[in-house]
């Protein structure tokens, strides 16, 4: 049980104080220092407010394993794992007869990853 904000909230309230009271007072040399600060925070603070992300990419990445019909990777491995046997298959052609099904999942994945990067330049919005 918490008591006070998340993490994602407290991060939210430490970037407005950040923007609203201690950039004015900044020297003109440290503004883009500041203003970096306070992009990796709202990163930081989507991140924490997202959907835990990796099993979902987990899932998503061994659903289409087998709705293309190949072996899927072990559900227990690590993320990091997985893409690495994804761009494996995909570099020795083992999507080629499922470029579609294929170019959705990558479309979906820059998709999650651009909602926490930079949400602006998201297409669409998630699935």
């Amino acid at each position: 049980m918490r008591d006070g904000p998340e993490g994602a909230r407290l991060l939210a309230i430490a970037r407005a104080t950040l923007l609203e009271e201690v950039l004015p007072n900044v020297l003109p040399a440290q503004i883009y220092a500041v203003r970096m600060i306070a992009n990796a925070m709202a990163i930081a603070a989507r991140e924490l407010a997202a959907d835990p992300g990796e099993s979902v990419m987990r899932e998503r990445i061994i659903s289409l394993y087998r709705r293309a019909g190949l072996v899927a990777p072990d559900a227990s491995q690590r993320l990091g794992e997985i893409e690495r046997m994804l761009a494996a298959d995909i570099r020795a052609g083992r999507f080629d007869a499922h470029q579609e099904m294929l170019t959705a999942f990558l479309e979906w994945q820059v998709d999650q990853r651009l909602a926490l990067a930079n949400p602006k330049l998201c297409r669409r919005s998630s699935d």
